[in-house]
């Protein structure tokens, strides 16, 4: 049998030392005082005094002393001392199983409520050095059943709750051990406890002669494939640790163990190691306790979320979350200005190991801003970084940069290239998202980069390009999205009634599927904002009469305070990465009275095919999350975000159509990739979730038609001047 325990962790007294001549009881009978005076005295209140450490031992060994006195006369005094005087006496049998185990490199423990004579009661057994770490309640200012005793005991053992063995002989202990996640039982003998390892598959040796060895240097846990920093074939590795040790204590300990190995702290929570043979290794220190396959990646470590479009939402976008990211965005960015200069430094002096781990630390620092601006939330705890979505951009820029061998300078500029051109995008999105600039001079790291480059590379501000709305998805995405004459309608008409003799601005163009019928209302002016390169290609080539196409991002739009008469968009706030974030800049550029649109369609009822695209997503994103959408629900939150503004929402309908659409058709769509989620996909995810959807596709006979509503949803800025 196979185990997971790597610790033992037990009770001192009544488990490791036993108290045979019982005492207390011993000293009182012996001087004549009543059987349980001496014990009454002893373990009343100020044993509790004692035992969280706040008297010492001697002086709660001194109270007792003196209470018995005063109600005694000497007799008492002089029980006091033959209590005192009796520090019980080991279990052979128990210190024995405790030796073999650390023979056979089970890390072992004692978590006991005592005094602060522990550390001189183990010297004088015998057995100070039968414990790799103990955990006394005098020390820890804490005692059992309290769940932090337990908690600061697999502290020191550096270890978590689940492959660690635990025995007392008191059953509220265990119970609160059991509920802490300790592998428990209640103590009898040294022979039972034995026989509860066995069923742990925990195997001791026979006897204790062999050398104590530990359980071996940590392993750590390794981001899966397709990870940025997983390590197939590459000479670089990473691995998460969950510990209690100092970054100081980890290299120490991994040097320990392999003593060819080089280690070295790379600030609070990172270690670098290489080995004679050039393996790199960077570990990545969380706190003790911490999931470390959640933050490695692991997949297994997250739970599928429902919602309504079978996807996962972003959180709520606060103001608040974004205020408090700004700082550390900032930081960030200092962080990794300083790495780069360490790398150009040690780059320049040959240095080639210390070039690599800083340049691993900057790739961390990229990881962590890149985190910040996706998801705009706390992390789970102080300092970390992994996000369980990583903008595909970063990622592919963070793999690229991590699948270099640096085995020399060359290596070492090729594998800085892409994190330089992912900084140019993070600086933008930093700007865009939280407003905030870099004080970082820029300049100085450009020049300090030249040589290592051989040209001076150009780390300004710069948006990436959209990894999901493609050349090829713009070549599509009107084809699949045909609009019924219902609704062409209706658009018109509301553009001729709200549009007309205004100055306008589209929020998410695209390829003009929607602007065509809005900008016919006769608008003074239509500027049709669009993000993505390729969309706004399309849109341009168009040629739609007094539409300009204008590349900008709806959270940073390149116009004045006071320049619209009207902001529109047609579900593109689920598409932004701070849908509140872009209505303020909405809002910041409307006149007084200036109106702001968002146009949505919705199913009335159910959608007989939605389960085609639903099965698709299902086995397309089977080895990973599911994409990731804001989806239609930011109507209300956008309404809710206004409305704290004290600005009110007005609802208008103005359509109610049914649509028919083929199971063919929605299967074909698939194929195409007509939807931006598809194009984070591999082929190989693709066609699986294609078999799926041609299978669900082939369970629905035929379509049914679908209602449908477009509404309006309006919002006056503020009221106008007279």
């Amino acid at each position: 049998m196979t185990t997971s325990i790597r610790g033992l962790l037990v009770d001192l007294d009544g488990v490791v030392r036993l108290w045979k001549n019982r005492s207390a009881v011993a000293a009182a009978i012996a001087c004549g005082l009543p059987e349980q005076a001496v014990r009454g005295v002893a373990y009343g209140g100020v044993f509790d005094l004692a035992h969280h450490g706040i008297f010492t031992h001697e002086e709660w060994v001194a109270s007792v002393r003196a209470d018995l006195t005063v109600q005694f006369g000497p007799e008492g005094g002089k029980a006091a001392d033959l209590w005192a005087a009796d520090r019980g006496e080991p279990d052979p049998q128990m210190v024995a199983l405790l030796r073999r185990a650390r023979s056979a490199g089970l890390t072992t423990g004692v978590l006991t409520n005592n005094t602060t004579a522990v550390a001189a009661d183990l010297l004088l057994h015998g057995l100070d050095d039968l414990f790799d770490h103990v955990a006394n309640s005098a020390d820890l200012g804490v005692t059992k059943p309290s769940p932090a005793a337990y908690h600061q005991a697999l502290r020191l053992m550096d270890l978590p709750a689940g492959v660690v063995a635990f025995t007392d002989d008191n059953a509220t202990n265990v119970a609160a051990a059991l509920h802490v996640g300790l592998r428990s039982t209640h103590y009898t003998s040294a022979g039972a406890f034995e026989t509860f390892l066995s069923s742990l598959g925990v195997v001791l040796p026979t006897s204790a002669d062999a050398v104590p060895t530990r359980a071996g240097a940590p392993a750590g846990v390794a981001p899966p494939d397709g990870h940025a920093e997983a390590d197939a074939g590459s000479r670089q590795a990473v691995r998460y640790l969950s510990t209690s040790l100092t970054a100081a204590g980890l290299a120490a300990r991994l040097t320990e163990h392999n003593e060819p190995l080089t280690a070295v702290p790379l600030g609070p929570d990172a270690v670098a190691s290489i080995t004679p043979a050039g393996r790199l290794t960077t570990w990545r220190l969380l706190p003790h306790g911490a999931d470390t396959a959640a933050a490695a990646g692991q997949l297994s470590a997250w739970t599928s979320t429902s919602c309504d479009v079978e996807a996962e939402h972003l959180p709520p976008w606060l103001c608040e979350v974004r205020t408090a990211a700004a700082p550390r965005a900032e930081a960030l960015l200092h962080d990794v200005g300083w790495s780069l200069h360490q790398i150009a430094a040690a780059a320049h002096t040959g240095d080639l190991l210390a070039a690599v781990t800083h340049l691993d630390l900057a790739r961390h620092q990229l990881t962590a801003l890149a985190s910040l601006l996706a998801r705009h939330q706390q992390a789970p705890w102080p300092g970390a970084t992994a996000s369980r979505y990583l903008p595909p951009t970063a990622r592919s820029a963070l793999t690229a940069s991590h699948r270099v061998g640096v085995t020399n300078v060359e290596g070492l500029a090729e594998s800085l290239a892409p994190l330089l051109a992912l900084l140019r995008q993070l600086r933008h999105g930093a700007q865009a998202v939280l407003n905030t600039n870099s004080s970082w001079p820029w300049q100085h790291t450009t020049a300090a980069l030249a040589d290592l480059l051989g040209t001076a590379p150009d780390l300004s501000p710069h948006p990436a390009d959209d990894p999901l709305y493609t050349p090829a998805l713009a070549c599509v995405y009107d084809r699949h999205r045909p609009l019924t004459e219902a609704m062409t309608d209706a658009l018109r008409t509301f553009a001729a009634e709200q549009l007309a003799g205004r100055d306008v601005v589209e929020i998410g163009a695209g390829t003009g599927r929607i602007t065509r019928h809005l900008a016919d209302g006769n608008a003074a002016s239509y500027r049709g904002v669009e993000p993505s390169a390729a969309m706004a290609t399309l849109l341009t080539r168009h040629q739609l009469p007094g539409v300009d196409v204008v590349s900008a991002d709806a959270l940073m739009l390149p116009f004045a305070v006071n320049s619209a008469d009207v902001v529109i968009e047609h579900e593109v706030q689920m598409f932004t990465a701070d849908p509140l974030l872009a209505v303020d800049e909405a809002l910041r550029i409307l006149r007084p009275g200036g109106l702001l649109v968002r146009l949505l369609l919705h199913p009335t009822g159910p959608d007989p095919l939605a389960g085609i695209d639903a099965a698709y997503r299902t086995a397309a994103f089977a080895d990973g999350p599911l994409p990731l959408f804001q989806g239609k629900g930011t109507d209300q939150r956008v309404t809710a975000h206004l409305a704290v503004r004290g600005l009110d929402t007005t609802t208008r309908t103005l359509v109610t159509f049914a649509r028919h659409r083929e199971p063919a058709e929605s299967v074909e769509a698939l194929a195409d990739r007509a939807w931006p989620y598809q194009h984070q996909l591999t082929d190989a995810a693709h066609e699986r979730g294609m078999t799926a959807a041609r299978a669900a596709a082939a369970r629905v006979a035929e379509a049914v038609p679908v209602e449908c509503v477009l509404r309006a949803l309006t919002t006056s800025d503020r009221p106008e001047v007279p």
